[in-house]
């Protein structure tokens, strides 16, 4: 088991990055749509993630050393901030729009930047 890190919310790069800010009307439809394409595309979405594992090393150990939280959702919603702007509950939205099998291939790649994390760690 892997021991849990803590970090205070101030030091999260996601936080100053905006994942957590909350975008409404026009704005958020296009959130929704760049963040959707980018999780059709495997390999820029694999891309983003791995950004986040390169930029965001407080935001990374603070949530990706709590297994018993959803760390693919995790690194899903830091891929899209990074690479489409859009912020988590927009990336959530644009989630409900992908076709089972895109899902199933999102989490495949999300599976992959965690496995590479967790054996740097």
């Amino acid at each position: 088991m892997m021991e849990r890190i803590y970090h205070h919310f101030e030091d999260w790069e996601e936080y100053h990055a905006g994942m957590w800010r909350i975008v409404r009307g026009e704005q958020r439809k296009e959130n929704v749509q760049r963040a959707a394409a980018l999780m059709r595309d495997p390999e820029r979405f694999q891309l983003s993630m791995q950004r986040a594992l390169a930029e965001w090393p407080n935001s990374c150990a603070h949530n990706l050393s709590a297994e018993s939280t959803n760390r693919i959702a995790w690194l899903g919603h830091a891929g899209c901030c990074l690479g489409a702007e859009s912020p988590e509950e927009n990336t959530r939205a644009a989630w409900h729009t992908l076709e089972q099998f895109e899902q199933d291939e999102a989490n495949r790649v999300a599976a992959l930047v965690l496995a590479l994390w967790v054996s740097t760690c």
